[in-house]
């Protein structure tokens, strides 16, 4: 990543062959016609120099040796957003029923990460277009995928059946302790204030805030 960076400045002076052996040569393919008559930098020029500058600095090389050409944050954030539909934020659990959640985030997105696009009745794929705030107006296409399956589910419950089959002594134990994962809001758990008290409040520090500016 870094040798590919760094070839930037060479490709703004219409250099497109490099001497580092990781990025001997740019990606794209022969210029010809308006793409090769572009007003490129000349080198030794001031721009070109204050340019490479910029690209080459330390603390921006630094930074650019830590990106991955292959792996991206995508899933992981996926994975994390699936969190918050298994252990919302508004509620608060215990540690065994926060841990239990985590657990069947993970099994429910494992379950249904490589799920396939979902096809019309003609058995085209579906797509959709969407317009992302970040791209400022441009369009990316979004492959629509099959519904998500809850198949896990079955599995831990015959699995739970067949570990307390022989021995419900057992489920009698662990089924009091289940109480304590009960998920409670959060606010709940603090002194409720009037509403007309919180505004009067609110209103007395902005005057003095006011005052002190």
């Amino acid at each position: 990543m870094e040798a590919k960076w760094r070839s930037l400045v060479n490709h703004i002076q219409d250099i497109h062959d490099h001497d580092t052996p990781a990025f001997s040569s740019c990606a794209h393919a022969p210029l010809e016609g308006d793409q090769r008559d572009k007003e490129w930098l000349e080198p030794g020029s001031m721009a070109a120099v204050k340019l490479e500058g910029i690209i080459t600095r330390t603390s921006l090389l630094k930074d650019v040796r830590q990106l991955s050409p292959q792996h991206q944050t995508y899933s992981l954030e996926a994975f994390h957003s699936l969190i918050l539909h298994f252990a919302p934020k508004h509620t608060g659990f215990s540690y065994h029923g926060m841990y239990s959640r985590l657990l069947l985030a993970a099994l429910h997105y494992n379950y249904n990460a490589n799920r396939e696009t979902a096809r019309r009745s003609d058995g085209l794929e579906r797509y959709s277009v969407r317009y992302p705030r970040f791209r400022k107006g441009a369009w990316v296409v979004v492959p629509i995928k099959e519904k998500a399956s809850y198949g896990y589910a079955t599995s831990l419950i015959e699995a739970l059946r067949e570990s307390y089959m022989d021995s419900p002594k057992a489920l009698q134990e662990v089924s009091p302790n289940l109480s304590a994962c009960a998920p409670a809001p959060i606010a709940k758990s603090f002194q409720q204030i009037p509403k007309e008290e919180a505004v009067s409040l609110y209103l007395a520090q902005q005057t003095r805030y006011k005052k002190l500016n």
